[in-house]
């Protein structure tokens, strides 16, 4: 069975045991904590919804109270104006239109005026520092200048409190609108004659029997104040911001204190949403711009939402259209963080609490992994030091953890165990070691042994090959000098001398011949009975190995002409050299020797059967190769078995 391969990464016990406790509290509280925010927000969302639209209802109700009393009011005066019960002359009762002023707090004024230019109402007029409802007169009699009255509870004319420029009702908006529509209408918003408040007139026209228009009544509603008021009162989170504007974008009310007019007199004007002072409604009313590219586009209530500062803000807009020319836009804004704030602290306290909860598990499960690992670590300690040698170790079994007192006490029982053990192997590891020695001593003479009669037989390299890769493949050799010699007359020698003696001559004229090998640098094949060859330029090629068989050629000539007479009489010796390519190299797998085969070889056997006693006979090739340095004498052409005519040459001594 393998042994499987030890983890990448190692963790220590501590970890081993603290880690999965803390991890698994932290995904608990983690994920108790992410729930709770999830079904916050969930909460957040339909509680935000619930609001918006609770807001914008009671804001759609309050101005629906705005937009059908000074309707309601004008018919009434209508029908009053028709029947002649108002003196638009002489002005001498307005009780009716006092009535109607007195009872709604958001209604600033209510008149009539008649075709012939003629104008009677009454109008929440502030003078001297306080409010008061006064006449508002304009006829032949004013000389059609704008003037306020005091009124008594009756609607009689008092004193004078103001005179304004001259004014014709024919001429006003509120005017013109209800006679060319008809029917009731709304006037566009405007800043008004007398306050320069912003303004929006209810007007009807009044017609007699006849058809023929009399005039029109009109109620003004000055949005300005019980508007902001009303606004103002509602709980729109804690800074969230209610706002209504028209579909030109220009702000007719507001939750907030900022004023809704800019310049002064005749350059009175709106405020355009979208360049409030207030960033709230500045940046809801550019973002709802952006979203439909124009106010006219909103045509159903909407509830959206979009980024402020980071923070996402609640966004509810819902039209308003009445049918008579009210087309405004309702718009409650509220920012999520309004909601968010509890959440986010219950969130804030949870993550305080996770991480108490954490550090109290840190420090409980160091304080439990300190009490486990520490004799854990006293074993891991003294296996280490055993590992590195030291077999003398023993841990205390004193530990209050009972699987790890059984784990000391077999720890301290296995260490003596292996130290009895170690001493026994290292003692017969030095017997063996002593054994192998010998052993190695004796294999190493007998390799020695070996290679030397290896090296005996074969070249060196060859030898060396054939000990590496067991395979020495036959090679080519470009040049190459082979020499053959014979002792003359050794036949008829052997057939009067005992064996024994002929050999041991035989091998004192050869061991001659093999130190000229030696000493020349060449490898000797073999021998053949009283033959010899010899070759120079291999296993190893060398430039100068012609020179090098010449040499020994004349070597062996003088080494036969000096030596003692070993056989009782003169011997000769017969020498033929040729230089040339041949192939050498190594056969069969038994008894095998280093050979050369080829032509060159040949024709160098036929230089020494075809030469003379005493001579070296060399081929015209090798005749090229040294006739610079070396003495030779021409034999000529003789006839060589196999090869025809050759010119030959008798090899004489050195330059």
């Amino acid at each position: 069975m393998g042994i499987g391969k030890s983890p990448a990464v190692k963790f220590p016990l501590r970890t081993t045991l603290v880690l999965p406790f803390v991890l698994q509290i932290a995904l608990a509280v983690g994920a108790v904590t992410y729930l709770s925010f999830r079904s916050g927000q969930r909460a957040v969302s339909d509680l935000s919804t619930q609001l918006r639209s609770e807001i914008t209802a009671r804001i759609d109700s309050e101005l629906n109270k705005y937009l059908n009393s000074p309707h309601d009011f004008n018919r009434l005066n209508g029908a009053a104006f028709a029947e002649g019960s108002f003196d638009l002359v002489n002005a001498s009762n307005a009780k009716q239109f006092l009535t109607q002023v007195q009872i709604s707090p958001f209604i600033y004024s209510s008149y009539c005026g008649d075709a012939q230019g003629q104008y009677l109402g009454a109008y929440r007029l502030f003078y001297q520092g306080s409010s008061t409802i006064a006449m508002s007169v304009s006829n032949e009699a004013t000389s059609r200048d704008f003037y306020f009255y005091a009124m008594d509870n009756r609607g009689n004319r008092q004193q004078v409190l103001q005179k304004l420029r001259p004014y014709d009702p024919r001429k006003r908006p509120w005017y013109i609108a209800a006679v060319n529509e008809r029917r009731p209408v709304w006037s566009e918003v405007y800043l008004d004659f007398a306050s320069g408040l912003p303004t929006i007139t209810a007007s009807e026209p009044v017609y007699n029997p006849q058809g023929d228009i009399l005039g029109v009544c009109a109620t003004d509603v000055v949005l300005l104040e019980d508007l902001r008021k009303f606004l103002a009162s509602l709980s729109i989170g804690k800074t969230g911001q209610a706002f209504i504007i028209d579909r030109s974008g220009s702000m007719l009310s507001s939750s907030t204190k900022e004023p809704l007019t800019t310049g002064q007199g005749e350059n009175s004007k709106l405020v355009i949403a979208t360049q409030s002072e207030e960033p709230l409604v500045r940046e809801t009313a550019q973002y709802l711009q952006r979203q439909f590219g124009s106010f006219d586009q909103i045509e159903r209530s909407q509830q959206l939402d979009y980024n402020l500062n980071g923070q996402r803000q609640l966004v509810q807009i819902s039209p308003l259209n009445d049918g008579r020319g009210i087309n405004w836009l309702i718009v409650v804004v509220v920012p999520e963080a309004d909601f968010m704030e509890q959440i986010d602290a219950n969130t804030k306290n949870t993550i305080l609490l996770t991480l108490a909860a954490l550090m109290i598990a840190i420090l409980l499960g160091m304080r439990t992994s300190h009490w486990i690992a520490r004799p854990l670590l006293r074993l891991a300690e003294a296996s280490r030091s055993i590992a590195q040698g030291n077999l003398d170790q023993q841990v205390e079994e004193t530990s209050t953890i009972a699987e790890v007192a059984t784990l000391s006490q077999s720890f301290n029982g296995m260490s003596r165990q292996l130290k009895d053990s170690v001493e026994a192997l290292h003692l017969a590891n030095e017997e063996l070691e002593a054994r192998v020695e010998r052993r190695t001593g004796e294999l190493r003479k007998e390799k020695e042994r070996s290679e030397q009669l290896l090296l005996n037989i074969l070249p060196a390299e060859i030898a060396d090959r054939l000990m590496r890769t067991n395979e020495s493949p036959a090679e080519h050799f470009e040049e190459a000098t082979i020499l053959f010699a014979d002792i003359v007359g050794f036949t008829s020698l052997s057939a009067r001398m005992e064996p024994l003696q002929l050999v041991a001559g035989l091998n004192q004229i050869f061991s001659a011949f093999d130190q000229l090998t030696e000493k020349y640098g060449l490898e000797k094949i073999k021998t053949i009975g009283d033959a010899y060859m010899v070759v120079g330029g291999l296993p190893v090629s060398r430039p100068d190995h012609a020179e090098a068989i010449a040499n020994m050629a004349l070597d062996m000539q003088a080494y036969m002409q000096n030596m003692d007479n070993v056989f009782g009489e003169s011997l000769q010796i017969r020498i033929g050299i040729n230089t040339g390519s041949v192939i050498a190299g190594v056969i069969g797998i038994k008894k095998f020797i280093y050979d050369l085969w080829g032509d060159v070889v040949n024709v160098a056997s036929r230089m020494e059967s075809h030469g003379k006693p005493g001579y070296i006979q060399v081929t015209e090739a090798t005749y090229k190769r040294l006739q610079d340095k070396y003495f030779f004498e021409s034999r000529g052409t003789i006839e060589v078995k196999g090869r025809g005519e050759m010119m030959t040459y008798w090899l004489i001594g050195r330059r």
